[in-house]
C-alpha cells in the first residue's frame, strides 16, 4: 500500500521531533509515540477491519474521528517542520556571529517584560514558556486545524463562478454556462442526503450544461445505488455529461456504466456529443482516465474523442490534469482528481504528482485548463485547510480584442 510509507514517514518524524522531546517520563513519551502510530496506522485499519483501502465500511463517526486525527498529524508534522526549520536557521546564524533570538525565547520576552516596566521579582515568572506549554500549544493548533478541516471536508460546498475567455467563441455561446461537480466520492462519508443538497444547488443556477468530470462514487452499485439516486434529478438545458475517474475502475466501471446511463448521464467514453446552441455549434467531449488500462478499459484518445468533430468552440472533460498538453486540440478542459492539494501547505507536494496542476485556471498551450479542487472528498483522507470544496459555475465569454 503506497501511503502506508508516506503514513511511516509521519510517524517517525512527529515522534523524533514531538514526542521524544516530551517533558514526560518513559512511559508517557511510549504511550504518547503509541497513540500517534495508531493513528498512522489509518489505511491499514481500514484495510483490515473495514474491507476497504479506498471505501471502508465502518461507522461514519468512527470514520470522521479517525480522519480529524489522521489530518491533525499531517497538519503537526508541517508545524514541526516550520519550528525545526526555524531553530536549524537560528542555530546556523549564531554560528555565524548573529543574535537572532526566536520571538518565544526567555531572553525576548524579559526584554518585553522590561519594556513594560514589569518589576524584576516577576521577571522569572514570565521568562519563557516551558516546554511542555510549548508541546500542548502545537497539538493543540494541530488537533483544532484537524477538526475544522475534517468538517471543512464534508459541509455542502458553495458554488464558484469562473469566467473563461476564449478566442473564436461564436456570439451566440457568450455566456454559456457549464456547472462542473467533480469528486463526488459518494461512499463512506459523504452519501445521498448530502448529494441531495448539492443537487438542488447545482439546479438552482439554472446551467447549460451539468458536467461530471469523474470520482463520482466509492463503492460497487448493490451498495451505493440509493446514495446516488438524487444524480438522476440533475437538470440543465443541453443536458448532463460525465466521465470517468480512476476510482470508477476500482468499483467495476462496467457495472456503474448502465446505473449512470438510467440516472440520466451521458458518459463520454473517447467520445463527444455537438450542441446545437442558438443556431450556433458547441462540442463536449470526454476521455476515460489513465487508470483505465490497468483494468482492461481503453485508455484516454483525446483524437478519438473529436474524431469528426465541427471546426468550432470544444470542451474536453478529463478526470486528470495530467496529459493536458497533449490535449490541446481542445479550447477547454475541465479536470479534478487533485482535491486542490487538500491543504494550501501541501499543495506543491501535490502538484508534483499532477505536472504542476492542482487547482484553478491554467493556459496550457493556448488551451484553457481548469483544475477543480472538487465538490466532495475521497474518503481516505478527507481533510481541508485552505482549499474549500466547490461547485463550480463555469461561463464562457467571447475573448475581447
Amino acid at each position: 500500500m503506497r501511503l502506508a510509507i508516506p503514513s511511516l514517514c509521519l510517524f517517525l518524524y512527529v515522534v523524533m521531533s514531538f514526542v521524544l522531546p516530551l517533558p514526560f517520563r518513559r512511559l508517557g513519551r511510549v504511550a504518547a509515540g503509541i497513540a500517534v502510530l495508531a493513528v498512522c496506522l489509518k489505511f491499514l485499519t481500514y484495510e483490515t477491519f473495514g474491507g476497504s483501502f479506498y471505501a471502508p465500511e465502518l461507522p461514519r463517526s468512527l470514520l470522521l474521528t479517525q480522519e480529524a486525527l489522521y489530518a491533525s498529524v499531517v497538519i503537526l508534522f508541517f508545524l514541526l517542520l516550520v519550528k525545526d526549520g526555524l531553530a536549524g536557521l537560528l542555530w546556523l546564524g549564531r554560528r555565524a556571529g548573529f543574535t537572532w533570538r526566536h520571538p518565544f525565547s526567555p531572553a525576548v520576552r524579559i526584554a518585553g517584560l522590561l519594556a513594560t516596566g514589569c518589576p524584576p521579582a516577576e521577571l522569572s515568572q514570565g521568562a519563557g514558556f516551558s516546554p511542555a506549554v510549548k508541546s500542548a500549544g502545537l497539538l493543540a493548533l494541530a488537533l483544532s486545524l484537524g477538526c475544522w478541516g475534517t468538517w471543512q471536508a464534508v459541509t455542502v460546498p458553495s458554488i464558484r463562478t469562473v469566467e473563461i475567455s476564449v478566442p473564436g467563441l461564436p456570439a451566440q455561446l457568450d455566456g454559456f454556462s457549464v456547472v462542473q461537480l467533480t469528486d463526488l466520492h459518494i461512499g463512506s462519508l459523504l452519501r445521498g442526503e448530502w448529494l441531495r443538497s448539492v443537487v438542488e444547488k447545482t439546479n438552482a443556477l439554472d446551467p447549460d450544461v451539468v458536467a461530471l468530470t469523474g470520482d463520482l462514487i466509492d463503492g460497487l452499485p448493490d451498495t451505493l445505488g440509493r446514495e446516488v439516486e438524487p444524480l438522476g434529478e440533475l437538470r440543465a438545458k443541453h443536458g448532463v455529461y460525465g466521465v470517468t475517474g480512476n476510482h470508477e475502475y476500482y468499483f467495476q466501471m462496467q457495472q456503474w456504466l448502465p446505473v449512470f446511463k438510467k440516472l440520466g448521464i451521458d458518459m463520454l467514453l473517447n467520445e463527444h456529443r455537438v450542441l446545437s446552441v442558438q443556431g450556433g455549434e458547441l462540442v463536449i467531449a470526454g476521455i476515460t482516465d489513465p487508470m483505465a488500462p490497468r483494468f482492461g478499459e481503453e485508455g484516454p484518445d483525446v483524437r478519438k474523442a473529436l474524431a469528426g468533430a465541427p471546426e468550432t468552440t470544444s470542451i474536453l472533460l478529463a478526470h486528470q490534469p495530467r496529459g493536458a498538453a497533449a490535449n490541446t486540440a481542445a479550447d477547454i478542459q475541465l479536470s479534478g482528481h487533485t482535491h486542490g492539494g487538500h491543504m494550501a501547505f501541501i499543495q506543491p507536494v501535490i502538484a508534483t504528482f499532477n505536472e504542476g496542476f492542482v487547482n484553478g485556471l491554467y493556459t496550457v498551450n493556448g488551451m484553457k485548463l481548469y483544475v477543480s479542487p472538487g465538490t466532495g472528498l475521497w474518503g481516505g483522507f478527507s481533510s481541508r485547510v485552505g482549499v474549500p470544496s466547490e461547485i463550480t459555475r463555469i461561463v464562457l465569454r467571447a475573448e475581447k480584442t
